[in-house]
């Protein structure tokens, strides 16, 4: 590493004089100008390759008779899960002509207020399986088809497997119209293609054609001091922010104490337009022309979802909303996607150098790329922990067996697979919050992710049990009140959660509120409720079922009235049920 050589460099940008500005409590680069010290290039003796692409091309079209322009990609960064195929922009509109991508038959339907809203699955006869969500409505066989299972259900929500060859599709027929339906944020078709164990590829490797004319960006990194310790204690590791337009990715020097270093990134991609903040696939880093760390994202396994919280640093996210990737992979995080020298990490001692660059690359191979040089020096920045969080009690959590912890009325099973590493668990009581029963709990804090439900319970005191099924476990996001649902038994309400926080309990006894806006043949409903949720509706014409599709993000139920339901004095009853079994119920006589 030519050490005298950078002894001299070391040397030279001390005597500049520059002063060194200190870490603020989220700490970000140092705002300082440096001189700029020539960096000593070492010969790149990595040369990133791409694992082979072994799926056919051509065999599939684009599921629309237009350009593919898109607003999420394949493994983006989402919240606890990766991202599993493209999102296609529909022009802000619904009712644009779904098409199969391939001949097939309909394998899999699925109905439902929330995920893939209404969704159809294609099995092809190459062993393929398309996949599209967010659909406004099927086509007339297939709506059929649907519509008859939900009558003999009562049920909008439904999930049905025809018999192979019930529904066949051909290449390019309509199969559905795209929507807005689920957990669709605005108009747009979701489409995957998984392989034949389930997991979704990246459709771009089957060569569907993507407009992609902007190469992606790297607009920070993040150097870690891989203090362990301190991932147990504090559930993160003390970094430092540096931003791309920083000097020190510009051919300065960053002098720091001898020790044992890491990486993380921010980037983004974008395609046709900067609207859209799309994932990145392929990130790779060298240091001194040697690979430390790579991952190539072309697969995804839908039950290794949440593990996407080993992939991001999850403090930054807790802290500041931002996806931060660490490049290395931990110990307990599984993905496949990744191959690393020395854990990912540089041991610096006094007056060794390293010259790391960062690579990141879009799936059209356009790339972005920066470069950092590091000298080990005792005089140079300390990187530490800045953060403090107020807590009345610590319990050390250990993997390898279930924790059982108990802190006033307050119980917590914590089992093995629920955590990713040994953490210090923070309690502490906080003041009562409106509307609540007990004071609050504040159980550890948002920065530590969970992979699997703990459970918990609380003592109820005589005053409180009167509410019955009525009490609740609420949670809270700054002044908002979040519904965590529970039961009673044995003096306490027992429940579950996959996330920290402040606790609480509560009292639900409001009944949902319904507005009925339109009546005929065509109806029309706005349903809410204050807390625990909608379990269930039911809208009937002479006591007889009647199929109603709700739109939660809209408040809306809505639907029209079949045949046979003729014409003349009906009796239309709606039933409108919360989580808490608080009813609402409109009674009314129309005439059609």
């Amino acid at each position: 590493m030519k050490k005298l050589i950078y002894i001299l460099i070391a040397i030279a940008w001390t005597a500049c004089g520059q002063a060194q500005t200190q870490e603020a409590n989220i700490p970000v680069e140092d705002s300082v100008v440096v001189q700029d010290v020539p960096i000593q290039v070492e010969h790149e003796s990595f040369e990133f390759k791409r694992r082979p692409n072994k799926y056919p091309k051509g065999y599939f079209r684009n599921p629309f008779d237009s350009a593919i322009l898109l607003s999420g990609s394949f493994c983006e960064l989402r919240n606890n899960h990766f991202h599993g195929g493209l999102d296609i922009r529909t022009g802000g509109m619904e009712g644009w002509e779904v098409l199969s991508v391939a001949n097939g038959y309909v394998s899999r339907i699925k109905v439902s207020p929330y995920g893939y809203g209404k969704a159809i699955y294609v099995s092809h006869p190459n062993g393929y399986t398309s996949v599209y969500g967010h659909l406004k409505s099927f086509n007339d066989e297939i709506q059929a088809y649907v519509e008859k299972a939900q009558y003999n259900k009562r049920s909008y929500e439904i999930e049905l497997f025809p018999k192979a060859g019930a529904l066949k599709l051909n290449k390019g027929e309509i199969l559905a119209l795209s929507g807005n339906t689920g957990g669709s944020g605005g108009p747009h078709l979701h489409f995957e293609i998984r392989d034949a164990s389930g997991q979704s590829v990246n459709p771009l490797l089957f060569g569907l054609e993507v407009e992609d004319h902007i190469p992606p960006q790297i607009k920070q990194l993040l150097l870690y001091n891989r203090d362990t310790k301190i991932l147990y204690t504090e559930g993160g590791y003390p970094w430092k922010k540096i931003k791309s337009s920083s000097p020190y990715l510009k051919g300065s020097a960053l002098k720091v104490v001898p020790g044992t270093y890491a990486f993380g990134l921010l980037s983004k991609d974008f395609f046709t337009d900067t609207r859209y903040r799309l994932g990145i696939n392929y990130c790779w880093l060298t240091a001194d022309g040697k690979r430390l760390y790579e991952y190539q994202i072309e697969r995804m396994d839908f039950t290794k979802g949440r593990y996407i919280n080993t992939h991001l640093d999850y403090y930054l996210k807790s802290k500041t909303g931002v996806n931060y990737i660490r490049l290395f992979k931990e110990p307990f995080n599984p993905y496949p996607y990744y191959k690393q020298e020395n854990k990912g990490e540089i041991i610096l001692k006094q007056g060794d150098s390293s010259t790391v660059k960062v690579f990141i690359e879009d799936f059209e191979g356009m790339r972005d790329s920066v470069e950092l040089l590091l000298v080990a020096d005792s005089n140079g920045q300390d990187i530490q922990w800045t953060q403090k969080h107020s807590y009345d009690t610590s319990f050390r959590v250990v993997k390898g067996k279930t924790n059982h912890l108990t802190y006033g009325d307050w119980k917590l099973s914590i089992g093995n697979s629920t955590f990713y590493y040994d953490f210090d668990l923070r309690l502490k009581e906080r003041s009562r919050r409106p509307g609540s029963v007990i004071n609050a709990m504040q159980i550890h804090y948002p920065y530590t992710p969970l992979h699997s439900y703990m459970q918990l319970s609380v003592a109820v005191d005589q005053g409180s049990l009167q509410y019955g099924n009525k009490l609740c476990a609420v949670s809270y996001s700054g002044d908002s009140k979040i519904y965590e649902g529970g039961s009673l038994s044995d003096g306490r309400l027992h429940f579950k959660t996959r996330s920290f926080g402040v606790y609480s309990l509560a009292v639900d006894s409001v009944p949902p509120r319904v507005v009925l806006e339109r009546m005929g043949r065509s109806m029309r409903l706005r349903i809410s409720d204050n807390l625990s949720g909608i379990k269930s509706y039911r809208l009937s014409i002479d006591e007889q079922w009647i199929l109603m599709e709700y739109e939660p993000k809209l408040s809306l139920l809505s639907g029209n009235l079949p045949e046979w339901v003729k014409s003349g004095k009906h009796q239309l009853k709606i039933v409108v049920t919360d989580d808490r079994g608080n009813q609402n119920s409109i009674e009314r006589e129309i005439i059609l």
